[in-house]
C-alpha cells in the first residue's frame, strides 16, 4: 500500500498516472469518431448509395473514405464532447443520485451522522460535504463531486444499521480521503467519459436495431432507396470487412473506456484506505468495517460506471472495479499496524508455585530435598531463596532474645 515515498508521494504519482489514463479517454474518442466515419462511408458511400462501378472497392479505399470524413469533420467530436461535458457538469449530481437512488438528508433527520461527517471534514481540512442516504440494506458508500465545495458523501441505510460508531467513522474518513486526494473529481470525469461513449454506442446499436426491423422508420427508406438507386446485388467483400472492423472498434472503445475507469478506481482505493487511517488513527476499525461490508455490498440495478465510485464492489473478475477486500485488509495490517481481530488482553502467566512452596516447607521440616535449581524457573528460585532465608533469620533472632532474657534474670 505504501512505498518508500510515503502517502503523499503515492498521491503525486497517482495524479500523473490518472492524467495519462484520462488522456487515453481522448484517444478513445478519436478512435470512436474514426470508426463511426468508416462505418458511415462503408454503408452509405460504398453500399447503399454506391454509384455503378466496373470494379469493387478495396478495403483501403473504404477506410480512406472514412478517414477523409473524419478529418473534414474533426470538430464534430469536439463539439459533441463539449456539449456532453456541459450537461454532465451541470447534472452529474442528479445523474448519480438517479443511478444510486440516493436522497439528500437534512441535519434534523440524521443529526448523529451529520455530526460525524462534520467532525471528520474539519479534521481533514475540507468544507462540509452534502450528506445523502441510499435506502437499501446493502453496505456501501460513495463520494462524488467535481470540487470539494460541491462534494457529496452518501451511505446506505444498511451501513448505518450495521456498523459500530468507530467503523462508520472509518468509512466516512475513507470517502473524505477520496475528496481530499481529488479522486472524486477524476472519477466523475472518468464516469462522464465512459458514460458518453456508452451513450453513443447505445445510440448506434439502437439505430442498427431499428434499421433491421420492418415498419415506418428511416431505415426502410434507406433500404428502399438502395434497391431502386443501386444496381449492385450486394455489398462487396471489402465493404463488409470495413463494416466489421468499424463495429469491432466501436465495441472496443466502449470496453476500454470501462477498463480505464476501473483502473482509476482500483489504484485509488489503497490510498483512500491509508488516508482514512491517517485521519482516524484507527486501522482496526476500518478493517472491521471492510470485513462486514465484504459480500454485502451489492446494490441491485447499479451500473458498473457508478459502482466504480463505491467503497466496495463484490464483483471480482478481470472487470473488477475494486481490489479484493482481503488484499486491502492485508495492506492495512502490513503497513498501518492493523489487526484482523479485536485486541484481547492476554492472560497472565501464573507460575506453578505450589510444588516449590511444598518443597521449601519440606526442606525447612527436614524432609526430602526439592528439585535442583536448573529445573526451577528464575522467578521461582528467587522466591525460594527468600522463603528459605527468612526462617533462618527468624531463628537467630529468637535465640538472641532467649540469651538476653537469661542474662537479665
Amino acid at each position: 500500500m505504501l512505498g518508500p515515498d510515503g502517502l503523499y508521494g503515492h498521491i503525486r504519482v497517482n495524479r500523473w498516472r490518472s492524467a495519462i489514463l484520462l488522456a487515453g479517454f481522448v484517444g478513445l474518442i478519436a478512435v470512436f469518431w474514426i470508426a463511426w466515419c468508416v462505418l458511415y462511408a462503408a454503408v452509405i458511400d460504398h453500399w447503399l448509395f454506391a454509384p455503378r462501378r466496373r470494379y469493387d472497392p478495396t478495403i483501403v479505399e473504404v477506410i480512406a473514405t472514412g478517414l477523409g470524413y473524419a478529418a473534414a469533420r474533426w470538430w464534430v467530436p469536439m463539439v459533441g464532447a463539449g456539449i456532453w461535458f456541459a450537461i454532465a457538469y451541470t447534472y452529474h449530481g442528479a445523474m448519480i443520485r438517479h443511478a444510486t437512488g440516493a436522497r439528500a438528508l437534512e441535519r434534523r433527520e440524521a443529526k448523529a451522522l451529520y455530526n460525524r461527517v462534520e467532525t471528520l471534514a474539519i479534521a481533514a481540512g475540507l468544507p462540509m460535504p452534502a450528506v445523502q442516504i441510499m435506502p437499501t440494506a446493502a453496505l456501501n458508500a460513495y463520494a462524488a463531486g467535481l470540487t470539494p465545495d460541491a462534494s457529496v458523501v452518501a451511505v446506505t441505510q444498511g451501513l448505518l444499521d450495521t456498523l459500530a460508531p468507530d467503523e462508520l467513522d472509518a468509512v466516512i474518513a475513507h470517502e473524505l480521503a477520496h475528496i481530499k486526494h481529488r479522486d472524486v473529481q477524476v472519477m466523475t470525469v472518468a464516469a462522464c467519459f465512459a458514460g458518453g461513449l456508452t451513450l453513443a454506442g447505445s445510440a448506434i446499436a439502437k439505430w442498427q436495431g431499428a434499421s433491421s426491423n420492418s415498419g415506418d422508420n428511416p431505415a426502410d427508406l434507406i433500404w428502399t432507396t438502395r434497391r431502386t438507386a443501386s444496381r449492385r446485388e450486394g455489398p462487396a467483400v471489402a465493404v463488409l470487412a470495413a463494416i466489421a472492423i468499424a463495429v469491432v472498434c466501436l465495441a472496443l472503445t466502449h470496453l476500454f473506456a470501462i477498463l480505464i475507469q476501473f483502473a482509476l478506481s482500483r489504484s485509488r482505493e489503497y490510498l483512500a484506505d491509508a488516508g482514512a487511517v491517517e485521519l482516524t488513527r484507527n486501522p482496526d476499525a476500518l478493517i472491521r468495517a471492510l470485513q462486514k461490508i465484504s459480500g454485502r455490498d451489492h446494490i441491485d440495478g447499479l451500473d458498473a460506471t457508478v459502482a466504480a465510485m463505491m467503497i466496495s464492489s463484490s464483483a471480482q473478475s478481470w472487470l473488477a472495479t475494486h481490489p479484493p477486500i482481503e488484499a486491502r485488509v492485508e495492506a492495512l495490517c502490513r503497513h498501518a499496524g492493523g489487526r484482523t481481530a479485536p485486541a484481547t488482553r492476554p492472560k497472565r502467566l501464573v507460575q506453578p508455585r505450589a510444588p516449590h512452596i511444598v518443597g521449601a516447607r519440606q526442606k525447612l521440616a527436614g524432609g526430602t530435598a526439592i528439585a535442583p535449581n536448573h529445573a526451577v524457573p528464575g522467578a521461582a528460585r528467587g522466591f525460594l531463596a527468600s522463603t528459605t532465608a527468612a526462617p533462618r533469620r527468624r531463628r537467630n533472632f529468637l535465640m538472641t532474645g532467649a540469651d538476653a532474657r537469661t542474662r537479665l534474670t
